[in-house]
């Protein structure tokens, strides 16, 4: 297991300086925001290879990759954004990109998860995503599809929706990030549905309950990785959450120290 960080989490002056934080902390990698990626790449490449820090993924946020393959009207545009994050990941060295196949719409919210919502759209989804599968496999660039949870989502909503798509789609370069934040809403028991599934997930997502640094909610994050060490995952963690004022590189600091030392996480 790796453990990385992901960009715009906390003030930084420019990318630079981002990286020589992820150095300091040392990381092993580190996850880069989508927002603006087309015009700063060769800049984020060649800092990159200047501070010999690899990015593990990309980002794209809520806005990088407009609309959704299940809509109709708007299915090309967002294959194409897809396409573009792929050449971009191509150009970090491989860089997964990571895919929320849709977010929520404005809409009546459900108490529970909309199984069907997923059961009619899945092979529509999967049809669209296959030419992007084999554009990732020719780029050596993995997919990332990362379920949500029933709040932001309502189609991909839990890991083993996330395992069926990508066993259906049947490509070594469509995995899973798993998002401990989602998954803690929407799992019966997180660690069993990792362990279920590890085979599908390279890519994890760390945020306590609150959506706070590891160390600051209620997930049991020891249990957790030792499930994942259990079950041989060698994928990548990566913090993703919000980062409290008043000092957020302090706040970062002692919640990868407690990864490291609590959680049994190694330096590398």
């Amino acid at each position: 297991m790796r453990l990385a960080i992901q960009e715009d989490l906390f003030p930084v002056k420019n990318f630079n300086e981002f990286l020589q934080m992820a150095r300091k902390w040392e990381l092993d990698a580190v996850e880069v925001w989508g927002k603006g990626l087309s015009d700063r790449v060769d800049e984020v490449q060649r800092t990159l290879r200047v501070t010999g820090m690899p990015a593990c993924s990309i980002c794209p946020g809520g806005t990088g990759i407009r609309g959704s393959l299940l809509n109709n009207d708007e299915w090309e545009t967002t294959a194409a954004d897809i396409r573009e994050f792929l050449r971009l990941g191509a150009a970090l060295n491989g860089s997964a990109v990571i895919l929320v196949p849709r977010f929520r719409r404005a809409q009546f919210l459900k108490l529970y998860p909309d199984e069907n919502c997923f059961l009619q759209n899945k092979q529509k989804f999967l049809d669209r995503l296959a030419p992007l599968a084999r554009e990732a496999e020719r780029l050596g660039v993995t997919i990332l599809l990362e379920p949500l949870n029933r709040y932001e989502a309502d189609f991909l909503i839990t890991i083993d929706q996330a395992a069926q798509l990508c066993a259906e789609i049947d490509s070594p370069r469509v995995r899973i990030l798993a998002d401990l934040f989602h998954m803690n809403l929407e799992e019966a028991n997180i660690s069993s549905s990792l362990t279920r599934n590890i085979h599908w997930i390279a890519h994890i997502h760390l945020a306590d309950s609150n959506r706070l640094l590891p160390g600051l909610g209620h997930l049991d994050f020891p249990y957790i990785l030792r499930a994942l060490a259990a079950a041989s995952f060698t994928g990548t963690l990566c913090i993703e959450c919000h980062c409290p004022s008043p000092n957020p590189t302090e706040a970062i600091s002692r919640s990868i120290a407690y990864l490291r030392t609590t959680a049994g996480i190694n330096h590398p």
